[in-house]
């Protein structure tokens, strides 16, 4: 192989690692958890992405219009191997009142919180991210339906 080849298969060979980085990161999620606020005027949208074998789930908090779907709403955080118990993943998601959304969890590996806030259905809801909070009653596993 001459060296110009080299050159040619390692370029492309990186555009194509550099194609799939620019990916939307939350193009796999689903959706795995959805609970209305007290009024019923927003939603807090709990996805989870499965990134492989060898990667942790990644579980990101969404706040929408009631009923309004996700997709475009932007994640308050990220939460990257969540669990809620020794064998459980994920985030369990409670309101404490209309202006207040808690994300409690046991542990993670990575904790991304990307806005305190927002804006939805015409108010500010805060979120709070609550470590060290066991849910027993989690079954094992990630969040997300299993295939039959």
């Amino acid at each position: 192989m001459t060296t110009r080849r080299r050159w040619a298969a390692a370029a492309a060979l990186c555009f194509a690692l550099l194609a799939g980085c620019a990916r939307d990161p939350a193009a796999d999620d689903v959706e795995v958890a959805r609970v209305a606020s007290p009024d019923e005027r927003a939603d807090a949208v709990l996805t989870e992405a499965n990134a492989g074998a060898t990667a942790s789930f990644v579980y990101r908090i969404r706040l929408v219009a009631h009923g309004a779907d996700w997709r475009a709403a932007p994640a308050l955080a990220e939460l990257h191997g969540a669990t809620r118990n020794v064998s459980a993943y994920g985030v369990d998601l409670r309101w404490q009142d209309a202006d207040t959304l808690h994300a409690d969890y046991l542990k993670a590996r990575l904790v991304i919180a990307h806005r305190a806030t927002a804006e939805v259905a015409g108010h500010r809801v805060a979120l709070q991210l609550r470590s060290g909070i066991a849910n027993p009653a989690a079954p094992a596993g990630g969040m997300a339906p299993r295939e039959p």
